[in-house]
């Protein structure tokens, strides 16, 4: 019992002496060199703490921005052309047994496809059926197919 007793003291004595009365400062050594300034003023810089490259280069300072080169494109290189509008053609606009529209459509000379309200084909949304015209979103853009004929000419030849 003695003998862990002894133990016990020598362990805390340690531990006083290591952790209690530790100073970190203890094992730097700085050594302080008198700097005079333009004005004459002698003021206490420490040697190792603050070297020629920290004081001269501010951490902040807006020259320390990193400059970032422009992309350099290879000659001949033309940017990639937007996609191309779907050719649409309404053939035609029935009144289903729902007594709902569905129109044909044919796009891209393709063969006419039922289409109704909220149905897509590929990339192209029908928006609104309606009993000569057809609404349609492509991108963002809306089209516009009607059945009605344009009339260009007053009189006919």
């Amino acid at each position: 019992m003695g003998f862990l007793c002894l133990v016990v003291l020598v362990l805390l004595r340690d531990f006083y002496k290591e952790t209690i009365m530790y100073n970190p400062l203890q094992e730097i050594d700085v050594t302080v060199k008198k700097a005079s300034n333009a004005v004459g003023q002698i003021s206490s810089v420490p040697e190792k703490g603050w070297s020629k490259d920290i004081t001269e280069s501010n951490l902040f300072s807006p020259t320390r921005t990193p400059v970032m080169p422009r992309p350099k494109m290879p000659p001949g290189f033309k940017p990639p052309e937007p996609p191309k509008r779907p050719d649409m053609v309404l053939k035609g606009v029935v009144l289903d047994q729902f007594d709902e529209y569905v129109a044909y459509i044919e796009k891209d000379k393709a063969r006419a496809v039922a289409a109704r309200k909220g149905d897509r084909l590929d990339d192209v949304e029908v928006v609104d059926v309606k009993q000569k015209s057809v609404d349609l979103k492509w991108n963002d853009e809306t089209i516009s197919l009607t059945l009605d004929k344009i009339k260009t000419i007053k009189s006919p030849r």
